[in-house]
């Protein structure tokens, strides 16, 4: 397996499992992703976590496109 495609693997997996698990659950995510440091989230901090798990999403729907038909070069 060539090193490329072993990047896209990881990528794809930190994109879109990450970006399920922040729309899913954004205040746990967001808990564990900063060590428990946080305890809750404002309104404005929902949202903009809401927006980066959007585009996580976004991004990792791209990788797989390119992963399984390499539509992008």
């Amino acid at each position: 397996m060539s090193s490329e495609r072993l990047f896209s693997i990881i990528a794809l997996v930190w994109f879109l499992g990450g970006a399920v698990c922040l729309l899913a659950f954004p205040v746990q995510f967001v808990r564990f992703a900063s060590l428990g440091t946080r305890p809750s989230l404002s309104s404005d901090q929902l949202r903009k976590a809401r927006v980066v798990g959007v585009i996580a999403l976004v991004l990792g729907c791209i990788i797989g496109l390119e992963f399984a038909y390499g539509l992008i070069r």
